[in-house]
């Protein structure tokens, strides 16, 4: 790393979408089919990047097929201090 890459915050951007298939959905989807559509999903938005979001210098895809046989977010509300609470 540069003295430039070492000074500054690390941020990123990050966009997350979520494809749900029905439960009783009985069709079987074929791994190609996912492969195509994520290359597919990944070039439209590398696409768009550059004109819509022009600082960024790096991209990176998570690709993610996932069983969510048990999925229970749990949100608490954490107490009020003077970081968390507006002004």
């Amino acid at each position: 790393m540069t003295d430039g890459e070492e000074t500054g915050t690390p941020r990123a951007l990050r966009i997350s979408f979520e494809f749900e298939v029905p439960r009783n959905l009985k069709r079987n989807i074929h791994g190609t089919k996912i492969e195509k559509a994520l290359d597919t999903i990944t070039e439209r938005v590398l696409g768009l990047a550059e004109g819509v979001f022009p600082w960024a210098s790096k991209a990176v895809v998570r690709r993610q097929w996932v069983y969510n046989w048990i999925d229970e977010p749990l949100e608490y509300d954490l107490p009020t201090n003077e970081y968390n609470s507006p002004k």
